[in-house]
This record gives C-alpha cells, structure tokens and sequence, in this order.
C-alpha cells in the first residue's frame, strides 16, 4: 500500500550566514554547505538512518509519494528558507522529479486572548512532492535561497541528501 512521507528540513541559517561570510547570492551557483546545518525530520518508521541530521536516509517503497517542507529554525520570522531547485545525481531515475507545490489549508494558530482554544485559519502550504518509482538509492541536491524579512536573498546553498527505494 502506498503512503505519504512527509520531510521537514529545518535550516540553521543564523549559522549558515556566519559561517559562509562570502555566501552566494546566485542561484545558478549556490554554495555547498555542511549538511551539519541541516535537520531533516520524519515519522520514526521512515528512517534508515541520520534522522534530525543533514543526511537523512529515508526508506520508502515503489509508489510512495515523498513530500519536502522547508523552514528556518525562526519558522521565518527572522529569516526564511525557499528551496528553488532539485537536481537528482545518482540514482535520480528512481523517483519522479520533485516539483513544487501549493496547498490550501486550514491551520490552527494560537488565539492570544484565549490559549485554550486555537483558532483556524487559512494558509498557502508550499511543499516539494515525488513518487518513488523503483528500488535503490537515491542521491539528490536541493538549492535554496535564504532570505531576509524584506524579501531580499541573502544567500544560496545546496546540500545532498538520500533516499533508499526498497520493497
């Protein structure tokens, strides 16, 4: 049977930016980063290996559809987190390309006169989606802007994760 493996990777761009002082600002041409700055989460039964890590080495079976959420560890208030590209390297034959998303849904938030009782409220949900296709292992980059309250790129990266396709 089929199932959805939904991926949150958080980024640590404070450390990035410190860390990478002459970050790029081109997408054709994203600095590679340590994929210690990386924490790739899921389900417990989705893991290899290398969960909350940079490496996350997820299992899933011919059929299952993965889905990529992006954040910053400030959930973008200070800084946000946009991936812009995938590039599959080896294996990449095995999943569909990923491509991004858009869904509307309905959230609860917290309701600051009330914290007992969320409120709901409508939100665009931007996810990168894949169907695994055959078995073996995956090797993929994903690039990503990281960006600044006013909108303002101030810095491309990529790092390279991998997926294992088993029955």
């Amino acid at each position: 049977m089929s199932r959805v493996t939904d991926v949150l990777v958080s980024i640590d761009t404070e450390t990035i930016l410190k860390n990478y002082p002459n970050i790029s600002k081109n997408p054709a041409s994203p600095t590679l980063i340590d994929v210690n700055h990386v924490y790739m989460v899921t389900n417990q039964n989705n893991v290899v290996s290398g969960q909350a890590g940079g490496e996350l080495n997820l299992k899933a079976q011919v059929g299952d559809l993965i889905r990529w959420r992006e954040t910053s560890l400030s959930q973008s208030f200070e800084t946000a987190v946009i991936f812009y590209k995938f590039i599959g390297n080896v294996g990449n034959e095995l999943i569909s390309t990923p491509t991004p998303r858009k869904a509307t849904a309905c959230v609860a938030v917290p309701n600051t006169s009330n914290p007992s009782v969320p409120s709901c409220q409508k939100v665009d949900n931007h996810y990168w989606s894949s169907e695994t296709l055959s078995c073996g292992s995956v090797t993929y980059h994903f690039h990503f802007l990281i960006v600044d309250r006013d909108c303002k790129i101030v810095g491309c990266c990529s790092w390279d994760p991998f997926i294992t396709i088993r029955n």
